[in-house]
Formats: structure tokens, sequence, C-alpha cells
């Protein structure tokens, strides 16, 4: 009797241990399918985010950059910092002007320069001016990267035509 009470409770609990095993398995795949989706989702926001972003937006941006680069080489640190806060009002003014879907999406996209403006910003106050010029050298990097850039197709036209312009035969 002892024995068959036995055999019961191995074969419930081997029982038991299977159906949580499967369970697990079928259940996996959709937690991951439910990430790749999310992930999904979450590049398509990002993708039509940055679509509702101009090129004159970012060019913004880059002349502040250039504008606070010539500051610093001019040893004029106020004008710089002001160029420096100048810029990021433009990066949140460009995030809010996309409307509230996108702003989440963009402030993320913008996270790197924003977080160099913030050390720039910092190197300024410490009269750091070389760093100041290295932060600012990255942040121009950093813009280089989310900047669109033309099809290829239409970048060696232009080159053509340009090229085509300055021939003098």
């Amino acid at each position: 009797m002892k024995l068959d009470n036995l055999l019961v409770v191995i074969a419930a609990t081997t029982l038991l241990t299977l159906t949580t095993i499967v369970a697990n398995q079928m259940l996996l795949p959709l937690t991951q399918q439910e990430a790749v989706a999310q992930n999904t989702t979450t590049t398509n926001q990002t993708q039509a985010a940055m679509a509702a972003i101009t090129q004159t937006d970012l060019d913004s941006i880059a002349d502040d950059l250039a504008a606070a680069t010539e500051a610093l080489l001019s040893n004029d640190t106020t004008d710089a910092y002001n160029t420096v806060n100048s810029i990021d009002h433009k990066l949140f003014d460009t995030a809010n002007d996309q409307g509230e879907q996108n702003i989440k999406p963009l402030m993320q996209i913008f996270k790197p320069l924003q977080d160099n403006i913030d050390s720039t910003r910092d190197a300024l106050r410490n009269n750091d001016t070389a760093n100041a010029l290295q932060l600012l050298n990255s942040t121009d990097a950093e813009l280089l990267k989310i900047t669109p850039q033309p099809p290829v197709e239409e970048s060696q036209e232009e080159e053509e035509a340009a090229t085509a312009g300055n021939s003098t035969e």
C-alpha cells in the first residue's frame, strides 16, 4: 500500500513538473514575440518622430554649435555659454514642435546631444574651455549621427552637377 502511494506521488510530481516545463516553453515564445513587437513599435515611433524633423531644424542647431565654438576660440565664454543655452532650448523646442506623441522618442534621440550640452555648460562654469571645446565637437559629431543623409544617388547627381558646372572646356 505504501509503495502504491509512493508511486502515485512520484507520478503526480513528474506530471506536474512536465506540465510546468511545457507551459513555460509555450509562454516563452509569446514573451519573446511581445518583446519583438514592442521593439518594432519603438523603432517605428522613433522613425516617425525623426521624419517630422526638418533639415532646417538641425541646421539651426549646427549653426549654434559653430557659433559657440567660435565664441570659445575668441575667449568669449559668456557668449559661448549663452549659445549653448540656446542649443538646449532649440533641442527641446524641436522635440516639442513635433507633437506630444513624438516628444519622448525625440528626447531619446537627442539624449547624447543633451548630455554633451549639459557637460559643456558645466565645463564653462568651471572655466574649463578646453574641455568645453572638446564637448562641443562631440556634440557636433552626435548631431551628424542623427542628421538624415541624402540617398547615394542624389549625392552623386549633385556632385556631378557641381563638377560639370566647374569645368571650363
